[in-house]
Order: C-alpha cells, then sequence, then structure tokens
C-alpha cells in the first residue's frame, strides 16, 4: 500500500519506481518485497518517472490538488540508489506529460504550452512553444522528438529545437503519446481519432473515428498497433489500418497497453478497477483482477512479473 497511483511504474535491475497522487516517490527491492528508500515532495505526481543513468526523474502536478497554481511545479532529480535529491528546478506549468530520455538530456511538455530540453543539471537548454497545453508525453526515435499538444497538432521537432514538421489532426492530442517505428507514428485525439502518420513528413497515411476521446497511449506488437478508448473498447488494427479485433469493457480505457516481446498476452487496466490480460492475437480475454479503484496506470514488466497501480493506493505484482 503506497498511496493512489496514476503514473506508470518502472523498473530496472531488481528495483521499481512508483510515484504517488500523494507527492511520494518509492523504491522498492523486489526480490525483498520492501522499500528501499521514499521521498515526499508534497505535491501529486502524476506523469511516470524516467530512470536515467544513476538518477530518477520526476515532475509535478501542483494544480491537481491545489487549484490554479502554475508557479509550484518542479522537475526532480534523485539519486536511484538512496532517494536523495540530486537537484530540482521550479517550472511553470503543472507536469502531465513524463519525462523523455533525449541523448543525456530530457525532454518533457508543460501545461504552459510548451516542450522543454532540460540538460542533466537542470538547465532549461530550450523551449518549444506551441497554441495549447502539452499533455502528451514526447517520444524519441533517430534524433526527433515527437509530441501532441492542446492545438491539435502533432509536432516533429530536431534535438536542436527546431520545428521538422508538424501535421494537425482531428483535435487536441491530449495524453495520447506518439508511438514511433522507422516510418510511421501512431497516436490519438481527444476528439476520437485514431492516426497513423509518415514519420518523414507527417502526412496521414490512415485514421479511424470512434466515438469518444483516445487517451491512452498505442502499444506496436509485432505487425499490430493496439490502443485503448474511452468509448471502453480496445482496438488492434493492421499497419495498414484494417481491424484485426476490438474488446469491450465496463469502464474507460486510459491505461496505456503493454506486452513483453515474446508473450501472447497484453495487459492493460481500465477506470472499470479491473486489470486485464489479453490475447494479443485473438482480442480474448484470458484472465481479470478486481482492484478497489479506477486504473490510469501502464503495466511495467520485467523478469516475468507485472506491476501496476490503481488509484486504490495499492500497488499490485503478478
Amino acid at each position: 500500500k503506497l498511496g493512489p497511483i496514476i503514473s506508470s511504474p518502472v523498473c530496472e535491475n531488481g528495483f521499481l519506481y512508483v510515484a504517488t497522487m500523494t507527492g511520494r516517490i518509492f523504491c522498492l527491492d523486489i526480490l525483498r518485497r520492501e522499500i528501499r528508500w521514499h521521498q515526499n515532495v508534497g505535491s501529486p505526481i502524476v506523469s511516470s518517472p524516467l530512470i536515467m543513468d544513476n538518477m530518477i526523474v520526476c515532475a509535478t502536478f501542483d494544480s491537481w490538488i491545489n487549484g490554479e497554481s502554475l508557479e509550484n511545479n518542479f522537475v526532480y532529480i534523485f539519486d536511484k540508489n538512496d532517494g536523495s535529491i540530486i537537484w530540482k528546478v521550479q517550472m511553470r506549468g503543472d507536469f502531465f506529460s513524463s519525462p523523455c530520455p533525449v541523448g543525456k538530456n530530457i525532454a518533457l511538455g508543460s501545461m504552459d504550452n510548451n516542450l522543454y530540453l532540460l540538460s542533466p543539471r537542470g538547465e532549461i537548454i530550450w523551449n518549444f512553444e506551441t497554441k495549447g497545453q502539452v499533455w502528451s508525453s514526447p517520444s524519441y526515435h533517430e534524433d526527433v522528438i515527437y509530441f501532441g499538444s492542446d492545438d491539435g497538432f502533432v509536432h516533429s521537432v530536431l534535438t536542436d529545437g527546431t520545428l521538422r514538421w508538424k501535421s494537425k489532426l482531428n483535435g487536441k492530442i491530449r495524453s495520447s503519446s506518439p508511438c514511433v517505428s522507422d516510418d510511421s507514428v501512431f497516436v490519438g485525439t481527444y476528439e476520437g481519432g485514431i492516426y497513423c502518420l509518415n514519420n518523414m513528413d507527417g502526412i496521414v497515411k490512415w485514421n479511424k473515428n470512434v466515438t469518444k476521446p483516445v487517451l491512452s497511449s498505442p502499444l506496436l506488437a509485432k505487425d499490430n498497433v493496439v490502443f485503448g478508448t474511452s468509448d471502453c473498447t480496445l482496438y488492434s488494427f493492421s499497419l495498414i489500418g484494417s481491424k484485426i479485433w476490438e474488446f469491450e469493457t465496463v469502464g474507460k480505457i486510459w491505461s496505456s497497453p503493454s506486452s513483453s516481446e515474446y508473450d501472447r498476452l497484453m495487459f492493460f487496466g481500465g477506470l472499470d478497477s479491473f486489470i486485464y490480460g489479453i490475447n494479443s492475437s485473438t482480442g480474448k480475454q484470458e484472465w481479470k483482477f478486481p482492484t478497489m479503484g479506477g486504473i490510469d496506470s501502464s503495466p511495467c514488466i520485467s523478469n516475468g512479473m507485472m506491476f501496476v497501480g490503481s488509484r486504490d493506493g495499492i500497488l499490485y505484482c503478478f
């Protein structure tokens, strides 16, 4: 029991790092099933931590609890071995966007309409301003950063902060983060769009409409792309846009699906409080597990185990 969890756990070398809505960051020793260290930063953390070298990067969403107070947010870097604060930098805007490694630097989006690139010492290298809040977590592929904004554009930005291309979709790209392959970018919109773009020029290859917002980030699994949606459905499409299967739940799906490389199952959580295990090929449910709170958290898979947090305050391990 750690406290209500919206962000997704991250794992490395037998240690699991989890952030909570109560502003705590935990390091858990998986083998010993005990807390190695924890820090309390006092402001909610709803985006996922980032492991970089010997550091853990977290960013706060202060107005989640304390109202419209954009000045009280910080990006923290902790020593991953003992939890001590290496540095913190105060920034404008809440952070729903999760930090993303860009070489040795850190990219993350802010509710002040900007994407920021920070150095490992907490210095702002550059900011890229959009015309909407940036909830979407950036993705990094072959020296290019991809992210969505409430202005309705997917942006492709080079590591020096210059725009490569931007592509207008049918509405806000709220929390769906771009999934990038060698030739395509997959992303969902708040207006209910599922898109595949050419990653070289941003031209739309195909798109599908659903009735409710797509807040889940897509998963590229073998030759399929899988989306969770607010119309209570998990969809699997081929890379050319034909629907392979769909799976319905009784709650919205904001959690992003996860799978391991050789596993036949994929996993996700629902706002109906269940954790699901779905056959990747058929879309059939193989198991589900009840929790006592809605699940926004995306499952973390490591060494034959799966970890997922719930708003009921409990971290689950399978």
